[in-house]
């Protein structure tokens, strides 16, 4: 049996496929992980420039950062 991924790899593995994406598609592909800790950990690579939230009428849209130079 294979060690699951932590869930900062999961998440930007999943924004490397599917560069914007809405929260619940993020909680959809990590069922090992909670709807709270994927928000908790989300929130924090926002901080850290990793990721990009926009927020809509209801719906989260996540996607990656630019690199930086």
């Amino acid at each position: 049996m294979s060690t699951p991924k932590p869930i900062t790899e999961r998440i930007l593995e999943f924004l490397r496929t599917s560069p914007e994406c809405d929260f619940e598609a993020l909680v959809t592909h990590c069922p090992e992980f909670t709807w709270n800790e994927i928000y908790l950990e989300v929130s924090r690579l926002q901080r850290h420039g990793l990721v990009t939230v926009r927020r809509g009428v209801g719906i989260f849209t996540v996607s990656q950062s630019p690199a930086r130079p």
